[in-house]
């Protein structure tokens, strides 16, 4: 079995440009992460570039995925400042917990709905499709559609 030694990709300190590219973000999500106080700078040159230091890939890596899983910037910002201390609010991490299964359980619940008007779409039933109060579904269907025909592009 070979094991495989990568160089950090960076030097100590990184440029946005660099570190976008690494992260996988826009400099647009990089500045709105900055001005929620998630991450920082940690210097700027004699330009007025911003430089951030090697944990910040690290740290979008966790924004990112956070993200994906439903926090807010907010709640993320939480949990970061949390971590970033040391200490966990064990009450205040259950809160924000019991805040985002109640999210996840609304959006499952509205997914059920419009799984329920789409699912005979899918197996050839079209009568859905011509009921009035039902004209969101092919709206829906077709936003998907577009959406997928550019990502494709």
């Amino acid at each position: 079995m070979k094991t495989h030694t990568t160089a950090h990709p960076f030097k100590t300190l990184q440029t946005t440009s660099a570190l976008c590219q690494s992260a996988g973000v826009t400099r647009g999500q990089l500045r709105l992460y900055e001005d929620a106080g998630l991450i920082a700078p940690h210097s700027r040159t004699e330009a007025g570039y911003r430089q951030y230091g090697s944990d910040t890939l690290d740290r979008l890596k966790a924004i990112r995925h956070l993200k994906s899983l439903g926090f807010t910037l907010a709640e993320i910002g939480l949990l970061l400042l949390e971590r970033d201390h040391g200490a966990l609010d064990a009450p205040a991490i259950e809160q924000l917990a019991g805040a985002v299964v109640a999210k996840i359980d609304e959006r499952m619940a509205a997914l059920q709905v419009i799984r329920g008007y789409v699912a005979p779409v899918a197996l050839g039933d079209m009568r859905v499709l011509q009921d009035e109060d039902c004209n969101f579904v092919l709206a829906f269907l077709s936003a998907l559609s577009a959406d997928s025909a550019k990502r494709r592009a």
